[in-house]
């Protein structure tokens, strides 16, 4: 099996972060800790920071990080896919409008 991380990065909305922060750790997090064989890793909060002047600057205010293993990538999110479309709604979950969807990145790593 592959092992892989994904970094969800975000921001909440203009004037919804304390929104954002409780949906995030209170629906949403609780959801995220039981889908099958995927292990969330922690939130971060972005801080200022450049290190090399020809840095990008950071346009996300959060990171949240997932670690998984699988043999199949379309399988596993398959299986991701239909736990939130099942589960989700039993706990009151929807993608929540408090996140900046201009601001939204998902990249996907495997360990080499």
């Amino acid at each position: 099996m592959e092992k892989y991380l994904m970094f969800a990065f975000t921001a909440p909305v203009e004037g919804k972060e304390d929104e954002y922060n409780h949906w995030y750790d209170n629906i949403a997090l609780p959801l995220y800790r039981d889908i099958p064989n995927t292990t969330p890793l922690g939130r971060y909060k972005a801080v200022p920071h450049k290190g090399y002047e020809f840095e990008r600057g950071n346009d996300y205010g959060y990171v949240s990080v997932y670690e998984f293993e699988a043999d199949d990538l379309d399988a596993h999110f398959k299986v991701v896919k239909e736990f939130v479309a099942t589960e989700g709604p039993k706990r009151g979950y929807e993608f929540s409008d408090t996140i900046d969807k201009t601001k939204f990145f998902e990249p996907l790593f495997v360990k080499i």
